[in-house]
């Protein structure tokens, strides 16, 4: 056996080591438009599938694959912002979607909440990826307050149902992009910005396992950290310098994302530095990291150099395990509750 390994050579293990397959699925409007930025990124590794009631606007998307969803129902003209059209487009293409999740070892399932066909097809998508052995992540982006408490509500309703179909959840909210650039810039490059972010953070989630690190983190890590249980959230963030705090500043400071993980029972930590970041840098982001967390957290994280980046490091964090009372959404649903009473029907 030790002759057999030690005469091991590069092209030997190639034939042992299975990559991960991973899938981004976007769903709707806002998840076509978010998959479109992932897209152009190539992100290596990845497959995106991109999903929409509307043949329109999907046309405009770019992904390795497109399907019109319910096509017999709609026709292509999309559901008119209501989610059970939504859900039962996805659930008239129940066989085509599960055909395209088939073999994936991680689901990406990426839509915004509030309008028809993200807020109703992306629990049934997370449900049919649940149904495999495949780790399922949703990424859902809340509407604008103006948009109307009914929609927010909606919002926060199929929020809730995507998050009972998925091993974790990324939540953004639109409406935090007013304290992000005061409302003083064009709409579409506010939005382009909400659709970086997650390209950004996606695209570092998947790298985490796609390429090989000094401090190697794999799949296995990943699986471990998600299926603890529990509320999740990812953070993400890029510094300009190797300054710890500025480095804890970039990931923690981003009010697209939010920084509430205190007590979190698992994290998976990557930084992606350059030459000049060091152990004392790393050692120092690490430990004032932990000051927040559970005393007996589970901590795993890795370390790649990569003197290629426009950023000097590059930080992306998965917390899960986190305690209730620690995650906003409670205080928004509590909100629009108080605000609408029984006046709202919920969606089934």
């Amino acid at each position: 056996m030790m002759d057999r390994l030690e005469s091991f050579d590069t092209s030997d293990l190639m034939e042992f080591i299975t990559p991960p397959k991973i899938k981004l699925i976007g769903s709707g409007g806002a998840g076509n438009n978010i998959l479109n930025r992932i897209y152009s990124t190539r992100i290596e590794g990845v497959e995106t599938i991109a999903l929409n009631t509307d043949a329109n606007h999907l046309n405009q998307c770019k992904a390795h694959s497109r399907k019109v969803l319910g096509a017999k129902i709609t026709q292509g003209r999309g559901t008119g912002g209501d989610p059970h059209l939504g859900a039962r487009c996805a659930r008239d293409d129940e066989d085509t979607l599960r055909e395209k999740i088939d073999g994936a070892d991680m689901v990406f399932v990426i839509a915004g909440m509030g309008g028809g066909t993200g807020t109703g097809s992306a629990p049934v998508i997370a449900k049919y990826a649940m149904d495999t052995e495949a780790l399922v992540v949703g990424v859902a982006v809340l509407p604008f307050k103006e948009e109307g408490i009914v929609k927010r509500e909606i919002a926060l309703h199929g929020l809730s149902k995507l998050k009972k179909n998925c091993h974790c959840v990324i939540e953004l909210d639109n409406e935090n992009l007013n304290e992000l650039t005061h409302g003083d810039i064009p709409m579409k490059k506010a939005l382009d910005i909400m659709s970086d972010l997650v390209a950004r953070t996606v695209g570092s989630l998947s790298e985490v396992i796609t390429e090989p690190s000094t401090i190697n983190v794999d799949f296995a890590d990943l699986r471990k950290v998600i299926e603890t249980g529990g509320q999740a959230k990812v953070l993400y963030g890029e510094s300009d310098n190797s300054d710890p705090g500025s480095v804890l500043d970039s990931l923690l400071g981003n009010p697209l994302l939010g920084s509430h993980y205190q007590g979190a029972e698992a994290v998976l930590l990557h930084i992606t530095a350059k030459d000049e970041f060091t152990l004392n840098n790393c050692h120092e982001v690490l430990a004032a990291l932990k000051l927040e967390l559970s005393e007996d957290v589970n901590l795993i994280w890795g370390h790649r150099t990569d003197n290629s980046m426009d950023a000097k490091v590059k930080v992306v964090m998965l917390v899960a395990g986190i305690p209730e009372s620690n995650l906003d959404l409670e205080k928004k649903s509590d909100l629009s509750e108080s605000l609408l009473g029984d006046k709202v029907q919920m969606i089934d």
